[in-house]
């Protein structure tokens, strides 16, 4: 039976013999794959990519770093398409062109030709990391926002194959739009600012805790009552954001809001003063770190060569963090605790979940976990001192009888007939309106209009005032209980006068005003 090789010679000179006989046809031939056995198929390159391989022999290749050779060659192949029928998986932790096999290279830029035509599919996540690194130095994309804008897209469709980019592509990003100094907008969403603006918050409830002075004996009671509603909020939405254990989501809370975030801020800090006294670091900075500035690795675990030396720049991100570039190196300044939430101070919020709902008796308790003595007895101590505070200043509940209203007034007018002198009395009688006729017995007599003559007709005075206005003029001492009467004189010859007729002297009583006597004495005719 013939070999691979004598089928090959077999084809090769019928195809010769052929050429050689120039026999006519009019069949159109086009190009025909050259035949190779399936060894010699393997190592088969392809011209761009023996170009490729022959970049990296280059002498002055040898002085290069692996991230410099990864871009030469990116660039070189920058424009390159393939279809190689089928798909060479890749396991690589630093993949870079260098890494791969021939028949991996066609595999890669064969998938890499479909991504750009806009097919995004499934294959080894060393070759999406390797498209990522050619994004991130410029090749495929414009660099600047075009290159932003290519490696956000390309992460977001092709984490639904692979999560695990996240972990990565997120910080890359950010380091993208500081290096090309883009719009802070477009890294926003990747930076943790809301778990950094928490930490801020928390820093600054710690900052006003420390400021309040401890009472110096149980009788001054506690200096951080009552507790200050809106910081309250703000340390428990705060706290929300940054603890494993979330109290908005606790059964207690639903029913019982306010009670837990009072507490929860007196143990805040109480808690923060304990660490003063008992920790080297401060409550929040044991928890998440302090800001401080630090070397930054831009687009750390990807393969990046910068080129030429970044020029000095300074990039703010929110106010959380702050990027400075001096002499080509990097540092920044921020939090460095990664963003995470942090299970110690889910432990204590839990705590004080626990044990409010044993001191209000709540019918759903929480089963205990061994928390520290000194947690457990500082948080008990902070909802005894807050319950007895909420106690004492509950707001008196006043209930009010109308149907005894009656009553009252009796009483008072017989304790008034009681205090009554003799001479009040007939002061009283005086001023009490005359007695009604004999033909009043009969019906009561039409009121008589006041004519025209009369001065107080467009005062409008009740016969009472009138009486009290009289006495006064007389210079009667006027009965006690007469200011109701006064201030309605007052209001109706206001508008007459322009003036208040009538005050009250040092003992109380009324009196008319000296420079209007004349005046209330032509009003009464």
């Amino acid at each position: 039976m013939p070999g691979i090789d004598d089928i090959i010679e077999q084809v090769l000179a019928a195809a010769r013999g052929r050429l050689e006989r120039g026999v006519e046809t009019s069949r159109a031939y086009g190009d025909e794959p050259i035949l190779m056995r399936g060894s010699q198929l393997a190592s088969y390159q392809p011209e761009p990519i023996r170009q490729m391989r022959a970049l990296a022999r280059r002498p002055e290749a040898r002085s290069w770093t692996d991230a410099r050779l990864f871009v030469e060659q990116a660039r070189l192949m920058s424009g390159y398409e393939d279809d190689f029928p089928s798909s060479e998986p890749l396991l690589s932790y630093f993949p870079t062109y260098a890494a791969m096999s021939n028949r991996q290279l066609r595999s890669y830029f064969t998938w890499r030709t479909h991504v750009r035509a806009g097919r995004v599919e499934k294959t080894s996540t060393s070759y999406a990391y390797v498209y990522l690194y050619e994004l991130i130095n410029g090749v495929g994309a414009e660099p600047g926002e075009e290159a932003f804008r290519a490696i956000e897209a390309f992460w977001q469709a092709y984490r639904k194959f692979d999560s695990g980019l996240d972990r990565y592509v997120r910080a890359w990003l950010v380091d993208y739009a500081v290096y090309h100094d883009l719009d802070p907008a477009l890294a926003l969403p990747y930076v943790a600012v809301e778990h950094d603006w928490a930490v801020a918050v928390l820093a600054e409830a710690e900052r006003r805790a420390l400021e309040l002075a401890a009472p110096r004996s149980r009788r001054q009671g506690p200096g951080d009552l009552p507790v200050p509603e809106g910081e309250a909020t703000r340390l428990f939405d705060a706290l929300e954001e940054l603890s494993t254990y979330r109290l908005a989501h606790a059964r207690l809370y639903r029913e019982r809001p306010e009670e837990l975030r009072d507490v929860t801020y007196l143990v805040f800090g109480r808690l923060a003063r304990y660490y003063r006294s008992n920790r080297t670091q401060g409550l929040t900075e044991s928890l998440f770190g302090a800001r401080r500035e630090m070397p930054h690795l831009m687009f750390a675990s990807a393969v990046f060569y910068p080129g030429e030396r970044h020029p000095d720049a300074t990039y703010d991100l929110a106010g959380t963090r702050r990027y400075a570039c001096r002499g080509g190196l990097w540092t920044c300044d921020a939090l460095h605790d990664g963003g995470a939430r942090s299970s110690k101070l889910g432990q204590v919020l839990r705590a004080v979940d626990r044990q409010l709902r044993v001191a209000l008796d709540y019918p759903h308790q929480l089963k205990e976990r061994g928390d520290p003595k000194y947690l457990v007895s500082l948080v008990d101590r902070a909802i005894g001192d807050y319950l007895s505070w909420r106690r004492a200043h509950a707001p008196v509940r006043v209930e009010i009888d109308l149907s005894k209203l009656a009553g009252i007034r009796a009483g008072a007018a017989q304790t008034r007939e009681a205090l009554l002198v003799d001479e009040e009395r007939e002061d009283e009688k005086d001023l009490a309106p005359a007695p009604a006729t004999s033909g009043a017995a009969s019906g009561p007599a039409p009121a008589t209009a006041p004519g025209p003559s009369d001065p107080a007709a467009g005062v409008g005075l009740l016969p009472e005032e009138r009486a009290l206005l009289a006495a006064l003029l007389d210079a009667k001492e006027a009965p006690a209980g007469t200011d109701l009467l006064v201030d309605s004189i007052n209001e109706r010859l206001f508008d007459l006068v322009g003036d208040t007729v009538l005050e009250f002297d040092d003992s109380g009583r009324p009196t008319i005003v000296e420079d209007y006597v004349d005046e209330v004495r032509s009003i009464l005719g």
